[in-house]
């Protein structure tokens, strides 16, 4: 039996037994909480309320929306809705009421033909048999566990990324160092994690195509980076504000859904909805609007702007900064295309010093040792642009979107003189999507080309490093990495099906392929000299204690990455089938997903099984359990570290005098087969409505196994990937949604979430040398509290935060012209490892916990239309930490990491 085939029969427990989960989540934090229960029989949908929000327009664009929310078959004669309008539809109704308010004032009927199928006819046709040419809406049924967010559950005061828009999701965890005081003038979007997996291991789709990074996704700019370049789980830098809506399957996830063992975010983005619309819109922030939080032992260095360690890596304290974001959309119709675009810009500015020079006069005066150097004016800028098209009145539905961003920042490295460099990461997707009702079998096909690249460019191609001269003195270390750049690209396709076998069981099947081409091009030589003292001579006086000028030392080590180009291909594909059904009380889903990993030349199988029961007659409430396997993504690293050595030389000499002697780089890297890393998941969910909303329960457990790490023999100096991390994750979420709520003349809704979180994992992800790129051995042993036992077994620190709950309390009032949002997040207390050096009584490495203490912020958010008049210019003023709360987040370099302070944001907008 092949390693594969043994990986699948052990899933078979799994998948028999278990524990599982809610499926109920999708709806709490999802606007539309009526679609909970949308497989049901047509004496039920009758009794069912649906909370409707659909805008305004055609009136075909109005049903097809109404359609997809509630999961039915609309048919109509296109004749019979010609030229005609619709207000659309806000508010509860049942499925009968919904359609009669819709179609009544256009004198027009409708007749239910089965459990999910409605035919709309003219008021003569009501006694008559009828017979249309079948223009269907197939609404693909949203299973609960779906977390579904539009545009009034985003979050979007302070960084409006996908991070920030998602922080409301139980299993969402975010780099909480992304909102800490030393780096507020930042704009690269924050890394999260979905049940405890490393942010490289989601998969994150725009308009149904994947925009995932396979570059280093993880990878950060520092001293040992001669061959690597700083990347990004995101492939493309997506704007929120631009987004109708994102999906989020977190549990339980379908058989058509693979490659992620984290989670699936699904973002579409707006579209022309049946009126011409423009907006624009400005913002900004600055350091002077702006409370900071920082460590006493570094406040000196972070007002200066210049962080003096550690060495090596980009200058983070940013104290004086300004922050800008400006946006145009704008949606219309041409013909029978229905047309959207949208453009921002995200622009700041930092001044930063880099401290490079010991200056007792400055210590005597300041107190501190280090003197700042020349102050430099960083610049920064984000641009995303998008324009979507939708096909508009045909018996098929066809859309196209074509995204771009684009994204450059200046920095330098830590006391390197002469270190400048510039990066960017660039993103473009296209994505194409077809859908048709063949007979009774709904087809959905997507088509994607897409490309993305990490590039950085120093001033310097050469380092010069001193060993025995301080860094900051004159030259310690001298110059930079030079120019390096990793490109993506990718073409893939979906196809899908959805067949109904009866009115009880339909059949979803299904593959995916995914060609890709990656890229590592240096665009000329670099060189890193190491010089050190000649210790077979006399050594020449110290010109500080430990320190020697440079030109006592000798050259000793010269290692030379020549400019050139390592490319390969690679192809990935799918197969899927599952059976999903329902009878009586019962309903369930059982398939299995087929993929095949090229890179790693591993074919693998997923079993999926979910199965629930109904608790009460009117299908409102439901248990779930579910047993899943999912498996992960491969990297460009995993290749890349065996074939760049290809451009690899290094000579060594042993003294002044002594003769240069060549050594193999190959003999630093070794490549071993690897296995393609999975999760195992368990879960089980209890939810349905609760004092006037809705609310659910899940407990969720993930068994991480054939995770890769990096492995070096410091004998042998060979280093090497291996399948041997491991994680465990046990998450408990508990949600509730309001429905929306009438009350001083205002509209209120409530959207809330409690998690708890326990994690053992040998990896740590934020401090960039986590997850595949970490060279612990999950199996080594530990000291830990006092316990001897395996590093995997340790709990977690990064995106791990054990409980956190979120409230979003959303008033609209005054014709909604005024929106106000407050939203309150709290967390018990981040834990961090400390490292208490070698254990005395058997000299193995030792940890110890440091608790960090609970965390508050409530940030407020208020927009007011000034005109009554749909054209309005509007004002939007957000707080964030309003109570200027001094949140301890995380301890890094021995000092303690805070939360930002209070910041306001002022916007300036118009609509049309």
């Amino acid at each position: 039996m092949d390693g594969n085939s043994k990986r699948y029969f052990n899933l078979m427990p799994l998948a028999g037994g278990v524990t599982l989960t809610v499926l109920g989540f999708s709806h709490a934090m999802a606007a539309m909480p009526e679609q909970m229960a949308a497989r049901t029989t047509a004496s039920v949908q009758v009794e069912k309320r649906y909370a409707f929000a659909i805008n305004g327009g055609e009136l075909a664009s109005v049903l097809n929306a109404l359609g997809q929310q509630a999961g039915i078959l609309i048919s109509y004669d296109q004749a019979l809705l010609q030229d005609k309008q619709s207000s659309g539809l806000n508010g509860s109704y049942s499925l009968p009421e919904a359609l009669r308010q819709i179609l009544e004032v256009h004198g027009l009927g409708v007749k239910q033909y089965g459990p999910v199928s409605y035919a709309i006819i003219g008021a003569d046709q009501a006694d008559q048999p009828l017979t249309l040419p079948l223009v269907r809406v197939t609404g693909r049924e949203e299973s609960p566990d779906i977390k579904q967010l539009k545009q009034i559950d985003m979050r979007d005061s302070a960084r409006s990324d996908f991070a920030e828009l998602l922080s409301m999701v139980p299993s969402v965890r975010v780099d909480d160092t992304a909102s800490s005081s030393l780096r507020q003038g930042d704009l690269k979007p924050a890394e999260f994690s979905i049940r405890g997996a490393a942010p490289y291991q989601n998969k994150l789709m725009l308009d149904g195509s994947s925009i995932d990074s396979m570059l280093d996704p993880m990878q950060k700019e520092r001293q040992d980076s001669y061959t690597s370049v700083a990347g990004h789980s995101q492939g493309l830098f997506v704007d929120p504000g631009f987004v109708k809506e994102v999906k989020v399957i977190d549990v339980n996830a379908p058989a058509r859904e693979g490659d992620f063992i984290g989670g699936v975010v699904k973002a579409e983005t707006q579209s022309y909805d049946g009126r011409d619309r423009f907006e624009i819109s400005h913002r900004m922030t600055k350091g002077s609007w702006t409370e900071f939080h920082v460590d006493d032992s570094q406040l000196g260095e972070f007002e200066d702007g210049a962080a003096q360690l550690p060495v090596g890596v980009p200058g983070e304290f940013q104290p004086d900064f300004e922050k800008s974001e400006t946006t145009l959309s704008g949606a219309t119709r041409a013909g029978d295309l229905g047309l959207f675009f949208g453009l921002s810009e995200k622009r700041a500015q930092i001044t930063q010093k880099q401290a490079v020079v010991i200056d007792m006069d400055h210590f005597l005066e300041t107190g501190r040792i280090f003197k700042p150097g020349e102050e430099k004016a960083l610049d920064r800028n984000s641009r995303y642009a998008v324009m979507r098209m939708d096909l508009l009145e045909r018996d098929y539905d066809f859309n196209a979107s074509l995204a771009y961003s684009d994204y450059k920042e200046d920095s330098f490295l830590i006391n390197y003189r002469n270190s400048d460099y510039k990066s960017q990461h660039n993103g473009l997707n296209l994505s194409l999507n077809f859908g048709q009702n063949l007979g009774e079998t709904r087809m959905d096909l997507n088509v994607s080309l897409g490309t993305s690249s990490d590039e950085r460019n120093f001033e310097q191609n050469v380092i010069d490093q001193y060993k025995y001269t301080s860094i900051y003195g004159a030259q310690g270390i001298n110059g930079g990495f030079g120019q390096l750049a990793n490109t993506q690209r990718t073409l893939g396709s979906t196809l899908d099906f959805i067949t109904p076998l009866n009115e009880q069981v339909k059949l979803n099947y299904g593959g995916e392929f995914k060609w890709s081409y990656y890229k590592q091009d240096r665009g000329n030589d670099f060189t890193f000299n190491e010089y050190t003292l000649d210790f077979s001579q006399p050594l020449p006086p110290q010109t500080s204690p430990g320190s020697w000028a440079p030109d006592a030392q000798y050259h000793s080590r010269e290692a030379t990455y020549g400019k050139g180009v390592i490319d390969f291909t690679n192809l990935n594909s799918a197969a899927y089938a599952e059976l999903e059904g329902e009878q009586g009380r019962f309903f369930w889903r059982t398939g299995a997903r087929l993929e095949r990993d090229s890179w790693l030349g591993n074919t693998n199988l997923a079993p999926r099984l979910l199965a629930g029961l109904y608790l009460d007659e009117a299908h409102d409430y439901r248990v779930t359990l579910g047993a899943n396997r999912y498996y992960g993504k491969s990297f460009l690293s995993y290749r890349l570290r065996e074939k760049e050595r290809s451009l690899l030389t290094i000579r060594e000499r042993t003294g002044s005098t002594g003769a240069w002697v060549n050594i193999d780089p190959n003999s630093e890297w070794e490549y071993r087969d690897l296995e393609t890393p999975y999760d195992d998941e368990y879960s089980l969910g209890l939810y349905g409505p609760v004092m006037a909303g809705q609310a659910g329960l899940q407990l969720v457990t993930r068994k991480g196994r054939d995770q890769i790490r990096t492995h070096y023999d410091p004998e042998r100096k060979m280093s090497w990937f291996a399948n041997d991390g491991a994680s465990d994750t046990h998450q408990v979420d508990l949600f509730w949604r309001s429905e929306p709520l009438s009350f001083m003349g205002a509209n209120w809704t409530l959207n809330s979430s409690l998690a708890w979180m326990d994690k053992n994992t040998d990896s740590r992800y934020a401090s960039g040398t986590g997850g595949y790129l970490s060279s612990s051995d999950a199996e080594e042993e530990i000291i830990y509290e006092g316990q001897r036992m395996a590093r995997y077994e340790m709990p977690a620190t990064d995106f791990a935060t054990p409980i956190t709950a979120n409230v979003d309390l959303i008033t609209q009032t005054l014709n909604d012209r005024l929106f106000v949002r407050n939203s309150v997040a709290l967390s018990d207390g981040y834990r961090y490892l400390k490292s208490l050096g070698n254990d005395s009584a058997t000299g193995l490495k030792a940890y110890s916990i440091e608790e960090q203490g609970a965390t508050a912020r409530w940030d407020l958010s208020v927009e007011y239309q000034l005109l009554a008049s749909p054209s309005s210019p509007y004002l939007r003023a957000d707080v964030i930490n309003v109570l200027n709360s001094g949140n301890a987040i995380s301890g890094e370099s021995g000092v303690q990491l805070f939360g930002v302070g209070r910041q306001f944001w002022l916007e300036l907008g118009y609509r049309f």
